[in-house]
Formats: structure tokens, sequence, C-alpha cells
């Protein structure tokens, strides 16, 4: 079953697979049928933007950082173009930039969401978003891809203990910030499943009572700044909301990783074909 043709990602490998019936509460599919006729548009070119490189330092995070806000998830839905294939979009509302600038609303097209025969794909290294949720996130300064999100930096705030706590995509909460980057603890919260519902306190955490291992989400912000001023640098760079001329969602592999959990419903897929778009 080929989904579309192969690319090269950037920093992780992206992986995908197909799920039927499954969708983000309050998502809808625009597509061609049901959506009205609008342009398209134009997707940056790739030739002009500095290419991304992996994050495996404070400093590579930095570099390729345009901006870090903070804002509201308003809306989570699906977008899908027979050229580009399935996207999610997250509008995040009543934007607050902490290092750099970013508008009062901000739209962040990833790639996967809802195909028009009802399935979803899903990328995984690709960052899920809960509606109503408060985020603070990383957004990039160079091309992308699969998401305008830096290395999955979307950190969501989260009330544990009485303390406003931020909390990574794999469930582990904020624990400081060093030489190799942001530093995170084991999970503590479930992930956030495909439904975007707000993930709960992992069982062992309660008991263990996980609130002091956190950062207050005004502390890590501090500390971040602390950081940028002893090293006299700063974040720059333009945030782009469309990915490069190349990127389709359709385009992604779809090999599941080895050793990776199985997605309950997912089918089965084979490795990609180098296919031109509209040839079996």
């Amino acid at each position: 079953m080929r989904v579309g043709r192969p690319w090269t990602t950037f920093g992780r490998e992206g992986r995908a697979w197909l799920l039927l019936g499954l969708g983000l509460t309050g998502c809808s599919a625009a597509t061609g049928d049901e959506a009205p006729a609008r342009q398209e548009s134009p997707l940056a070119a790739e030739a002009s933007l500095r290419p991304p490189r992996a994050v495996d330092s404070l400093l590579s995070l930095l570099d390729q950082t345009a901006s870090v806000v903070e804002g509201e998830v308003t809306d989570v839905r699906s977008e899908y173009s027979p050229r580009t294939g399935p996207w999610t979009v997250v509008t995040l509302g009543n934007v607050r930039a902490h290092l750099g600038a970013a508008p009062r609303e901000l739209r962040l097209k990833q790639a996967g969401g809802l195909l028009p025969d009802g399935r979803q794909l899903v990328v995984s290294h690709v960052p899920r978003f809960v509606r109503g949720a408060r985020y603070v996130v990383f957004l990039r300064n160079t091309g992308w891809s699969l998401s305008p999100v830096l290395d999955e930096h979307a950190f969501r705030v989260e009330p544990v203990g009485g303390r406003e706590v931020l909390v990574g995509a794999e469930g582990g909460l904020v624990s400081g910030v060093g030489s190799a980057g942001v530093r995170q603890t084991a999970p503590v919260f479930e992930t956030v499943d495909l439904m975007g519902a707000r993930p709960a306190l992992r069982a062992e955490a309660q008991a263990r009572s996980a609130a002091p291992e956190g950062m207050e989400r005004e502390a890590f912000l501090s500390l971040l700044q602390s950081h940028l001023r002893a090293r006299g640098l700063t974040v720059a760079g333009a945030f782009r909301e469309e990915p490069v001329t190349a990127a389709s969602s359709l385009s992604v592999p779809v090999t599941p990783a080895v050793g990776a959990t199985p997605v309950p419903g997912a089918v089965p897929l084979q490795p990609e074909r180098d296919v031109p778009p509209g040839q079996p």
C-alpha cells in the first residue's frame, strides 16, 4: 500500500501509521469536495531557507529558535489537499512571546491528520496538542517539513500539587535546563491520545507525588533567559507557517520503527517506493 513518495527528514526520522476511524475531538477535515474553493498558499522555496539540524545541545536548540511563545489551543482541525496530503492545523490564541516576537494568534501546521476516507495519518515525533490547554512552544527559525515546532519542544502547562509545571510530549515533567538542552523526567503523565483528550497522571506518579520534580512555568522561562544572557545570545530569525516546497505529508516513510509499540487499528504498510504522484 502506497501513501506517497519517500523523503528525507531532518533530525529525527519521521514515521507514520494509518488509523481507521480515528480523529481529534472537534477536528474537521477540509477536502476539495467539502471546503469552499480557495487558493492554496504557496509553500516556501526550499533553497531560500536555512536547513534544520539535529538538536543535541542547548546551543543548537537556541540557534534554531525563532521565538518561545505561550498560548492557548483554541482550535485543532485537519486540512487535506491531493497535492500535500493531510495536515493538522493547531491554532494558538492569546499568544505571548517570552523570547523573540509573535502575533497574538498563531497557526501551527503539522504533518498528519484525517484522510478523505476517514482514516488518519499519524506521524511520530510531531507533538499532539490538547484543545483548551496552554502550551509553551519553541518555534523554528529554519525550514521544516513535519512541524514548525522545534524538536517536539511544545510543553503543556499542567497544575500539579498546586503548582503550574510543564509537561513534555512523552509525559515527562520539565526539570531543568543545561548544556544538553531541556531536561525532562521519566513519563509522569500519559501521552496525549489520538482524540486529543487531556492525559491523566500515571498511577505510579500519583503514589510518589511527582510535583516536586517539575519546574514551574515561570521558573523555566526565567532560567532559559538567564542561559541566554550568560552566553550573550538572543533568539533570532523568522517563524514560517508553511513547510518547504518538497513537503507533503503523503511522502512520510510509513514503515514502523523497529520495536515500536503497535498502534491499535493501524493498517500494516509496506516500505515506500519512489513513485511519481498520480501513478499506481
